[in-house]
């Protein structure tokens, strides 16, 4: 009998960052491990065999959901036909739930165990996806502490693991450091950009933040942009939509 193999999905650059987490403390726990499944650069360079990356499956909005579904479909079928053929003995889903809780449902019905890490926010939308969860997940990690409640309410075999996010917390330094480092004026007003980590989100947001850039820096010229980009997306553009060449 061969090492044990884990199903890691994620399909979003946070669920390849904090699956990447999970996957790197598996792994120094047994580190037989093997691992595959979707996910990002992250997950890929903890050696995970992957069959779908994130420039696939950071979809968002009905339209965009539609022009993928045939790529969907076969994605499903392919882990579906790896399940049947006893590939994984674990399945770790990380968040992204309109993929992942149909997988996890079909895994569940396999006998393959769910760990569901990042659950759903159903206190936001979608309530009854909490029951949904509680069936098909053998245990949920969730990192709010109030959502242990929520899905122990419909009986899931729920911990709360704390805020990935708090694990590490990142040096903060100071204004003139950090702003120096981006070559910017720390003397000068700044606009910080969040347009998602998501090309499709760029893509909607580009039009309204740039105009609210311009605006804003018609008003004020001092004022100086940056724009948060995401590593899983190369150069967007943004910026010189934004203010051309000049900062």
């Amino acid at each position: 009998m061969g090492p044990a193999r884990v199903l890691v999905l994620a399909g979003e650059e946070s669920g390849d960052q904090h699956g990447a987490a999970v996957v790197e403390a598996l792994t120094a726990r047994a580190p037989a491990l093997r691992f595959w499944g979707t996910g990002g650069a992250r997950l890929a360079a903890l050696g995970v065999e992957r069959i779908a990356g994130l420039e696939d499956l950071a979809v968002m909005g009905f339209a965009e959901v539609v022009g993928r579904l045939g790529f969907f479909r076969r994605l499903e079928a392919d882990v579906r036909r790896r399940l049947d053929q006893g590939e994984a003995d674990l399945l770790l889903a990380v968040d992204y739930p309109g993929f992942n809780l149909r997988i996890a449902r079909y895994a569940r019905e396999r006998g393959v165990p769910v760990l569901f890490y990042i659950a759903p926010q159903v206190w936001a939308w979608r309530a009854g996806r909490a029951a949904r969860l509680a069936q098909d997940a053998s245990r949920l990690a969730v990192i709010l502490p109030f959502e242990v409640e929520i899905f122990e309410r419909v009986g899931a075999d729920v911990t709360f693991v704390g805020h990935p996010l708090l694990d590490h917390p990142p040096e903060v330094p100071d204004r003139a450091s950090f702003l120096g480092g981006l070559g910017l004026d720390p003397a000068r007003p700044v606009l910080a950009l969040f347009p998602g980590s998501r090309a499709q989100e760029i893509a909607r947001h580009r039009v309204p933040f740039v105009a609210a850039a311009r605006i804003l820096r018609s008003e004020d010229p001092a004022l100086q942009v940056v724009v948060a980009r995401a590593p899983s997306l190369g150069d967007v553009g943004l910026s010189d939509d934004v203010v051309g060449t000049d900062q």
